[in-house]
């Protein structure tokens, strides 16, 4: 708009202003603006950052439940495991909403762990899983730091989704364990996350 006047830091701008800044210079000098027109105007601020501490756990429109078990169907604590142990990771979402939606549920392995043979999921290595039953996924990825999967809700149908898969623990060390997310695809602003932790892998026993 070339009607806007804008006082930036003592300096006359006419017409629209953009300025990308690092935190180090905004922090060096703030930039200070001010609307000279007659006429409102409208400011957009976007920060790009990584936060000092990991986002606490939150639901908005989804719950989600990361558990962790033995291949023998055992519960398991995956903070302190020792190297080649190997584990089934279960994630449990519920929509909380009855509408048409893409689901998306992504967890990140901790450094440490890698997704061990997928087709271990729904083979009869597994017997002491009968009770997850038939995981309804319409896509899912085995990836070098990650699982992903992704579900279609229909309204009035199931509105719990179920996927799992195994890992081992590979590197000794202790790991930040990252946040299990789930997400309406289309509207972002509906997702879950659990809290993030710490896992420890020791070495294995000689």
């Amino acid at each position: 708009d070339e009607t806007l006047v804008l006082d930036v830091n003592g300096t006359e701008v006419n017409g629209a202003f953009t300025r990308r800044l690092t935190g180090q210079a905004l922090a060096a000098e703030p930039l200070e603006i001010a609307n000279r027109s007659a006429q409102p105007a409208v400011a957009t601020v976007e920060v790009l950052a990584a936060p000092l501490t990991a986002p606490d756990a939150s639901a908005d429109g989804f719950t989600i439940e990361r558990s962790y078990y033995t291949l023998e169907g055992e519960e398991a604590d995956p903070a302190k495991v020792v190297q080649n142990t190997r584990l089934v990771v279960v994630l449990k979402a519920e929509l909380q909403n009855d509408w048409s939606a893409r689901i998306l549920v992504s967890d990140l392995l901790p450094g440490g762990f890698e997704i061990d043979n997928p087709r271990l999921v729904g083979s009869a290595d597994l017997k002491a899983f009968d009770w997850l039953g038939e995981v309804s996924a319409v896509h899912s990825e085995f990836r070098f730091d990650r699982f992903v999967a992704a579900f279609d809700a229909r309204p009035g149908g199931t509105r719990e989704f179920v996927a799992a898969y195994v890992v081992r623990a590979v590197s000794p060390g202790s790991f930040v364990h990252p946040a299990a997310v789930v997400e309406d695809m289309y509207r972002p602003q509906f997702s879950a996350r659990t809290d993030e932790s710490r896992v420890e892998v020791g070495p294995a026993q000689p």
